[in-house]
């Protein structure tokens, strides 16, 4: 954060615990009025953002980094052991060698999965110059062969524009008897608000779990609750591609 931003929001928030509960509620408030807003359309118990063209989408989430490349560099010591502590718990995936992490950034999931001895690279449609854990790459239209990798990891399925397409590519790249490791928030009617560059949500957590076994025939394996992360209630997922 920058320094004016800094005096900002002290002058506006104050400082202490307090003054960082007022902000957080803020900006929970804030993201509420444009979640109802015209931004995003509702589909029974999914809602997507609006957006006039794949193009406009793809520019959008591309965006994001710039804004928060700063923030993921400062937590990202912490964000790496937190990474490391549930993949080492997540049973399944010791039983795997390859794994594609989808909607990487920076590539600190990727980083955790090398020091755990898995071969692992991301995908990102913006990565950051010279990030040698993470490729340029969409979710929606992967360049790898049938059947190339032993695991698939994401935690940005909020940010799908197309979830059968998305779930249709995973599936396309696992291997028989491959698992899709899904980290996901609450959804809306659980009280979680998407932000300002989600894609898409969804009314609770076992809606969007159903979706994703059915629209990939997969087997759920695991479920985790992961608690209250820095992004809020989360669930960690484990589904199995059938053999």
């Amino acid at each position: 954060m920058g320094f004016m931003k800094r005096v900002r929001n002290i002058l506006r928030y104050g400082v202490g615990d307090q003054a960082r509960a007022r902000k957080r509620a803020d900006k929970r408030a804030g993201k509420a009025q444009r979640f109802e807003s015209e931004r995003w359309a509702r589909d029974g118990d999914f809602a997507r953002r609006r957006y006039d063209s794949y193009d406009e989408y793809i520019q959008h989430q591309a965006s994001k980094l710039a804004g928060v490349a700063d923030r993921l560099r400062e937590t990202e010591t912490r964000d790496f052991d937190q990474f490391l502590e549930r993949f080492s718990a997540c049973r399944p995936l010791a039983e795997m060698r390859s794994v594609l992490c989808l909607g990487a950034r920076l590539g600190t999931e990727v980083r955790a999965l090398h020091r755990l001895g898995h071969f692992a690279v991301g995908i990102d449609v913006n990565p950051g110059d010279e990030n040698p854990y993470v490729l340029p790459g969409d979710f929606h239209g992967l360049v790898f062969p049938d059947g190339s990798v032993d695991a698939v990891f994401t935690n940005a399925l909020d940010h799908v524009f197309d979830l059968e397409r998305m779930i249709g590519e995973t599936k396309r790249v696992l291997r028989p008897g491959g698992i899709l490791l899904a980290e996901f928030e609450l959804g809306f009617g659980e009280g979680h608000v998407p932000g300002d560059f989600e894609a898409t949500h969804w009314k609770n957590a076992d809606v969007l779990m159903e979706q994703i076994r059915q629209i990939g025939g997969f087997t759920v394996e695991e479920i985790v609750d992961l608690g209250n992360t820095r992004r809020g209630q989360r669930r960690q997922v484990v589904f199995r591609r059938p053999s």
